[in-house]
């Protein structure tokens, strides 16, 4: 049962954790989700956030790491020592055993050694790896309720996953709440040691066994367990000691995985339950005790450090011995093999019905068992406020589970008691915060019982749950009732603010979402201001609205990457969000119709001839990219199709083809899965210029030629810029037709047709394998050093990629990870490479999919012509036409808006260049000039591709559209400095053409002038 099973492995490493203090600085009240002056007053919502934080830090008591206040220190003011955090936890963990036998740890099995993972859930509308778990408080005002939320286990890996892979990954369900508490030691508030237990379970519906699981007998032997899952229980001790602001607290940190049965508790360790004295002077922890075949398992995870407590313990009953335990046993380095899952010789009969104790040698008390013991999984609990006191919809059930002497058994008159916390309604406490369905209850023979909680108030508190007398003048946080509060079930439970006359708010802008919804967040954190962007910058806020909404959406509340990471949203400001993403859908400009008037291939046999087709894929995936955005512009937005469908030009079913939902889920249409195929495309480019730079050679930025490409390429495809139709669905599929599918030509008699010449590659798949067989037959090409091929390019990944490899970040530093990363590209593009059980659509198949969509879609004309979404942009559009293969656009509006697009776009690259000139090992997530690129896609390229295509060609009947033309190929600038100032000036000649067009959005010239500054400011500091 549960960590008492075997086989076990056990664990141990580092743990960092950001857990944003803000909240905890005792001016916020929770009732109405407000961050409060020194006077109690509410902060001024218009004042800038730079204001608040400025007087916190001024006027503000100091605090510690937990919030709490603390003597003077290094630093100063009510910030706290991580208040940027941004709720990430992660860990730096590796077997260090593994139990087949129990007592006797074994260090030879292979598993040993090998890495374990906590990582965040797989993020789909960013489709990102390397996702982190999460840290956050239920209650903010409390030390006891800091809750981890993880989303993905791995182990078993060797390095980086596509070296030596996983045995197993598997996602994980719900929260993990604190468990078992024990206080520190040092002294004021700065207590190191302080230590508390998490544990969580995969279910073996979510469980992955993967092949390098062969490679271990006791990984073998977990998989063939099959009792219902595997359960990872931790401990996480603090080693944080006060420091400079705005870091990450230490851990250290060991545990155990072993089998799980259903009928265990996910989140509590099973067992039965021995609890120290209420006061804690023995320094002992809570522990479970499980007896079998002559021998009795102690889980002491907690138990004392050796300078602690060196004494032998004996384990009772009240009138016999059932085990000892010598002193090395759970402090020396056999307790540090097993993370304190001791077992030693001893025995446990049926007739041993009193309760058990844990005594030392010289005779002191310990800890005494819990005999009966009332838990609850779900132990952290948000609220939503109810509409009104009858409102059920907002209703959480609650499972309470009994046992008795470690036992499922029934338990009567079970009391439901709530603690309300004061200290999170200054302006003014409440008796109750909820309304439980029973005071009283009991559980069945099972063990089980349920009562559901209503919110009554906004705020915290505990809900309690015991069959023993309720102490009288419970304190919600007082350490003397440690033991009270171990021994007893309880939730914490959180109440959102009653938010629910947002609801009437129609007209929603920048403006009243800044007040009612991004305003706290902005006061009490600022993790997203120096990590993402400020939701006080209103041309950044309003070009990520969908986005945003996205990651707030109430429905993701269960996954890792669900913002606020706090869980503090409630549903009605979160619908703010969505009729804010709504309200910028709405088109600007709004186009509406008037009444008409292969032969055999040389091998690539040389590293020059390799490094020139390297750039030549470059040069196809950014061409390939840039048509695919073009005919996803092409496409009206949703909200100029919700337009269309209440003039009656288009029928609901029309804009749910072509749009989707406009982005309240995924179900965005076909524009949207272009949009997403084009952002793969990007990721492709990515890669094949980190094979590149791997070989030595400098990042590649390709001019893109839409007149000449097709006579400069390898591949017989045409590239074009053009609408969505069917014929270029059918030309997008052509280009992503797996290999398997190209067949030669040949004449009667079995001859290939044609001159035996090096004609190109008559796919792009065929161009891959090629650069595949090259990069193993080429010897000595890899010139970059191990582990510096690349940093954190983790976004546009797929789930099945996330699966096996959530470590993975692009990075190509060798022969592996090359071949890795071009199968990553062709398995993105035609399937079936990386995984043949693969269920997400290739590019290949999703083409066809969307060829299939409009071919069925009803007819629209009266001669049964197809209907159509895409506007009649012009194909392959040109400022400077220097080849009849491109048409000129002469209207002077749409050609003032192309020369801004191109700009753009020209500085998108230059961004990216200037990135991997400076930093090509240096991450892309905490890169601003990456950042910057991708906010000009976001923000510059697409509003303005999507006027493009609504605005005249010059010519009857046609639109303009975005040519991506360069005047010149972005380079790198050698200078930082320089190459900074460089780009400040260019961005503001972009604000200031904007600015002189009334038809471009504000927020484009916002955001560039926004990154101008920001630019033009690094600069001066360097």
């Amino acid at each position: 049962m549960s960590v008492f099973d075997l086989p076990r492995l056990h664990f141990r490493g580092s743990a960092s954790t950001r857990l944003p203090t803000g909240p905890r600085n005792g001016l916020v009240d929770l009732a109405t989700n407000t961050a409060l002056t020194a006077d109690g007053e509410p902060f001024p919502v218009h004042r800038p956030p730079s204001e608040y934080h400025a007087h916190l830090d001024e006027t503000g008591p100091r605090y510690d790491s937990e919030g709490r206040e603390a003597p003077a220190g290094p630093f100063s003011g009510a910030l706290g020592r991580d208040f940027a955090g941004n709720g990430h936890f992660s860990i730096n963990a590796r077997i260090v055993s593994a139990e087949r036998v129990a007592g006797t740890p074994d260090t030879t099995d292979p598993v040993v050694g090998r890495a374990v993972d906590f990582w965040g859930h797989y993020n789909e509308y960013l489709a990102t790896t390397v996702n982190r778990a999460r840290i956050f408080d239920v209650d903010p005002a409390s030390d006891w309720t800091t809750t981890l939320m993880v989303g993905q286990l791995g182990f078993g890996r060797d390095g980086r996953s596509h070296d030596v892979g996983y045995m197993a990954t598997g996602s994980v369900r719900g929260f993990s709440p604190p468990r078992w508490h024990t206080t520190g030691r040092g002294c004021g508030h700065w207590r190191l040691g302080r230590s508390v237990v998490h544990q969580f379970v995969v279910t073996d519906e979510d469980l992955r066994w993967l092949d390098e699981a062969d490679a271990s007998p006791v990984a073998g032997l977990l998989r063939a367990a099959r009792t219902g899952g595997l359960v990872v229980q931790f401990a996480l001790e603090d080693q944080s000691a006060p420091q400079a602001p705005d870091q990450p607290s230490a851990w250290r940190l060991h545990g155990t995985i072993a089998p799980w049965r259903p009928e265990e508790l996910r989140t509590y360790p099973s067992g039965r339950l021995l609890v120290p004295d209420a006061t804690g002077r023995n320094r002992m922890g809570n522990l479970t005790v499980a007896a079998a075949d002559g021998q009795v398992t102690l889980n002491m995870i907690t138990a004392p450090a050796p300078a602690a407590a060196a004494r032998d313990l004996e384990l009772r009953t009240a009138d016999r011995l059932v085990a000892r335990i010598p002193a090395h046993a759970y402090t020396g380095d056999d307790a540090a093999l097993t993370s304190g899952v001791i077992t030693v010789a001893g025995a446990l009969s049926e007739e041993d019905v009193t309760g058990l104790r844990l005594v030392a040698s010289d005779g002191v008390l310990l800890a005494q068992e819990k005999e009966i013991n009332l838990q609850v999984d779900d132990a952290s609990v948000i609220v939503e406020h109810p509409r009104s006191a009858e409102d059920a919809d907002h209703d959480v059930e609650v499972v309470v589970r009994s046992f008795v002497r470690g036992r499922p058994a029934a338990v009567r008159d079970i009391e439901v008691r709530q603690f309300a916390n004061p200290a999170a309604r200054p302006s003014g406490p409440v008796e109750e915060i909820v309304s439980p369905s029973a005071a009283v209850l009991e559980t069945d023979d099972t063990g089980h019982g349920r009562f559901t909680l209503r919110g009554k108030a906004a705020g915290t508190a505990r809900v309690l749950l015991t069959s023993e007398p309720d102490p009288s003048g419970l304190d919600h946080d007082n350490e003397d009732r440690l033991g009270f509060w171990a021994g007893a079930g309880y939730l914490s439970v959180r109440v959102l603010p009653d938010d629910w006359h947002l609801d009437e708010v129609e007209q929603v802008d920048y403006d009243v979402v800044y007040r009612e919804v991004f305003a706290y967040y902005e006061h009490l954190f600022s993790f997203m201001d120096r990590e993402v962007f400020s939701l006080a910058n209103r041309s950044r806020t309003e070009t990520y609205a969908k986005l945003i909404w996205q990651m707030c959406d109430p429905r993701n509340k269960s996954r890792t990457y669900y913002m606020p990471p706090t869980r503090d949203l409630s549903e009605p400001k979160a619908r703010l969000l969505l009729k804010f993403l709504r309200q910028q859908q709405v088109p600007g400009h709004l186009l509406l119709p008037s009444d008409p008037e292969v032969l055999p291939r040389t091998r690539i046999a040389t590293r020059d001839r390799l490094i020139a087709v390297l750039r030549e894929a470059a040069m196809v995936e950014l061409a390939v990219m840039l048509q695919y955005l073009y005919a996803a512009y092409s496409v009206p937005t949703h909200g100029a199709g919700l337009e269309y469908v209440r003039r009656g030009l288009w029928t609901p079913e029309q804009l749910q083809l072509a749009c989707g939902d406009g982005g309240e889920t995924l179900d965005e249409g076909i524009r949207s899965m272009l949009i997403g195929i084009a952002r793969e495309e990007m990721i492709h480019f990515l890669l094949v210029n980190n094979i590149l730079m791997a070989l030595g050679e400098p990042f590649h930025v390709p001019k893109v030629d839409f007149g000449t490409i097709n006579h400069e390429l390898p591949v017989p495809l045409d590239f074009a810029l053009e609408r969505l139709n069917l014929g270029s669905v059918e030309r997008f599929t052509q280009i992503e037709k797996p290999e398997h599918q190209v067949s030669d030509l040949r004449s009667r008699d079995g001859e290939p047709t044609g001159e035996h010449a090096d004609h190109g590659y008559a796919s792009l798949s065929e161009l891959y394998a090629d650069i595949r067989e090259a990069l193993q037959q080429i010897p000595d090409l890899f010139l970059v050093k191990k582990g510096r091929g690349g940093g954190e390019h983790h976004l546009f990944l797929r789930e099945s990629i996330n699966h096996e490899h959530p470590d993975y970040q692009l990075e190509v530093d060798d022969l592996p990870s090359a071949l890795y990363a071009i199968d990553v590209i062709t398995e993105q593009g035609e399937g079936g490479v990386l995984d043949e059980d693969a269920t997400e659509d290739s590019h290949y198949t999703s083409f066809l999919r969307i060829g299939e969509l409009l071919r069925t879609a009803p007819v629209t004309g009266p001669h049964g012509e197809l209907w159509s979404p895409a506007y009649p942009v012009v194909r392959n559009p040109s400022l400077d036409p220097a080849s009849p293969a491109v048409e000129s656009v002469s209207d002077p509006d749409a050609r003032t808006v192309m020369k801004i697009f191109n700009q753009s776009y020209s500085m998108t690259l230059q961004l990216m260049a200037q990135h991997f000139g400076e930093r090509p090992d240096g991450s892309l997530r905490r890169s601003d000039l990456m950042n910057g690129a991708i906010d000009l896609m976001a923000g510059l390229m697409r509003p303005l591709g999507e006027l493009l295509v609504t605005l005249p060609s010059g010519r009857r009947g046609t639109t303009a559209g975005p040519s991506f033309e360069l005047s010149e190929v972005p380079a790198a600038i050698s200078r930082p400095d320089v190459a900074r100032r460089a780009i400040a000036m260019r961005l503001d000649d972009i604000a200031a053409q904007c600015a002189k067009c009334a038809l471009v959005p504000a927020r484009v010239g916002e955001l560039s002038t926004f990154w101008a500054d920001h630019f033009r400011a690094q600069a001066e500091g360097m």
